[in-house]
């Protein structure tokens, strides 16, 4: 009987040995495979982070953009409210100068 529990021990001890092995493996598997997502993780944060700042940079470029025409619209109907006013002033200058003119050629007629 002493044979069949030293073999028994010998099996016992060998399965331990062969099961923590197996057992170091699957841990080493497991530390590999949470240092890829990690890994993984950071990549895509480094991507999105990326993404963003260009998203920004493209908003700042539109917001300026916009301005830029809105100041550029305003200046254009300032400008176009002068020269309506400068037109209508000279025309009305130039049709007052007439009527003198006018005026005075009737005066100044025999008829």
């Amino acid at each position: 009987m002493s044979y069949i529990a030293v073999g028994g021990m010998v099996i016992s001890i060998g399965t331990s040995i062969i099961g923590g092995a197996s057992a170091k493996k699957q841990a080493e598997k497991q530390r590999e495979l949470q240092r890829n997502m990690k890994l993984a993780e950071l990549a895509i944060n480094e991507k999105l982070t990326a993404d963003k700042i260009r998203a920004d940079q493209v908003n700042i470029r539109l917001g300026i953009t916009v301005d830029s025409i809105t100041k550029y619209r305003q200046t254009l109907q300032e400008q176009s409210t002068l020269r309506l006013r400068d037109t209508w002033v000279t025309t009305a200058g130039t049709g007052v100068g007439l009527g003198v003119l006018y005026g005075l050629y009737l005066m100044t007629s025999n008829d």
